[in-house]
């Protein structure tokens, strides 16, 4: 049998039992006691290894905080809350729907370093069994992978299983970008219909949708034909407003008596990047001057129940637009226009290709769309049936004269 050895030495030796163990002591906790820890095997050769590691670890100070692990659910839980302070509160609501509905039923029992790849791949499997498609999954496994990162950065665990675990395959699925001609088509008729200006904006400047129903007067130069892109209208969810939210007489927080922090709200852009001033093709200036006009006579038609917000884009009532309201006024738009059903969204890819393979510069297209990183120019810069026919008369041109 060894010996044990003094508190500042590893030791290793055999207990009544058979087995081996071993003491490394790692330093001085934060209350000012040592930090000595305990490993065992079947072996000397074997415990031996680990006190090795052990050592390793705290020479290179690369050693885990000494501590009981929490559980995955736990440690998602305060990731949350310390997540709130640094991402919006539409970034907030899709992290805490991928923790509470997904990850947590699966694996959320699992203590935090006990976490192995095998536990991400069994976390996959449950979420495709449930019905979940392949994109959702991949949106369940960046969440897990940012909170897992955070995890390792403060000294949690020793490596993020997520990346050794194997993904599903996801394919996005393709965009197809309106035409040339579809492009002409929308903004022609867009002058005639109610707030169709806003489609306009997302077509010939790429606005993205709570860009152009952020929009307020005071963003808008028509003299000297530019705008401000500042701020964006999004809906917030409700909060439960009353003390005790498990007694509250309402279940769901929209319908608590005193709810608090949701509805729809004007917010700052999130990123310097975001916040660009703009300017505005002339035909582009006469339909917003005539918008104004217009609603300048709803206001008059509307008398005292008129709610002035000073927003460029309001309902009859001068109250802002909903958002999903407006996404459906874009498709019932299209199909009435006899175009093929495609996203809001998608007359921004629509601007951001046509810009790029006219040749414009890509950093003009980058501040003029409000991006941070090069990349996102070869996800927008689509191949649309204009440029391939303008690259068959070209090659014709070539070689037959």
């Amino acid at each position: 049998m060894g010996t044990r050895a003094g508190n500042l030495r590893s030791s290793i030796y055999q207990g009544s039992d058979g087995r081996w163990y071993g003491f490394v002591t790692m330093g001085i906790r934060p209350d000012g006691s040592v930090d000595r820890r305990k490993r065992s095997g079947p072996s000397r050769q074997a415990v031996t290894r680990k006190v090795r590691e052990l050592e390793r670890q705290r020479d290179e100070r690369s050693a885990l905080p000494p501590g009981w692990t929490p559980r995955l659910e736990d440690w998602l839980r305060d990731w949350l809350k310390s997540t709130a302070l640094r991402v919006r509160p539409s970034t907030l609501n899709g992290y805490t729907v991928d923790v509470e509905n997904h990850i947590v039923p699966a694996i959320g029992r699992h203590r935090l370093a006990d976490l192995e790849p095998e536990h991400i791949e069994h976390l996959y499997t449950v979420l495709l069994g449930k019905g979940l498609g392949a994109g959702s999954v991949h949106h369940v496994r960046r969440t897990l992978n940012k909170s897992l990162n955070d995890a390792v950065r403060r000294r949690r665990i020793a490596r993020n299983p997520v990346t050794l675990a194997h993904t599903p395959r996801y394919d996005p699925p393709d965009i197809e970008p309106l035409t040339v001609k579809e492009a002409k088509q929308i903004l022609r008729a867009a002058e005639s219909e109610r707030n169709g200006v806003a489609f306009m904006l997302a077509i010939s400047l790429g606005l993205r949708r709570g860009e152009v129903l952020g929009l307020s007067w005071d963003d808008v130069n028509l003299d000297e034909g530019r705008l401000d892109v500042r701020r964006q209208l999004e809906r917030r969810r409700w909060k439960h407003g009353c003390p005790d939210p498990l007694g509250c007489i309402a279940i769901r927080p929209a319908e608590c008596p005193e709810r608090t922090g949701g509805g729809l709200m004007l917010t700052e852009l999130k990123t310097k990047q975001s916040r660009r001033t703009l300017p505005m093709p002339a035909p582009l200036v006469l339909a917003l001057r005539r918008h104004r006009q217009q609603q300048r006579e709803a206001r008059i038609h509307a008398g005292s129940v008129w709610e002035e917000t000073g927003l460029v884009f309001t309902n009859a009532y001068g109250r802002p637009v909903d958002p999903r309201d407006h996404s459906v006024h874009w498709t019932a738009f299209l199909d009435q226009l006899g175009i093929r059903p495609a996203r809001l969204h998608d007359a921004r890819h629509t601007a951001a290709t046509l810009l790029l393979v006219q040749g414009v510069d890509q950093r003009v297209v980058m501040g003029m769309f409000g991006w941070t990183s090069a990349a996102m120019t070869t996800r927008y810069q689509h191949v649309v049936p204009e440029l391939v026919n303008e690259a068959n008369r070209r090659m014709e041109d070539l070689l037959w004269g």
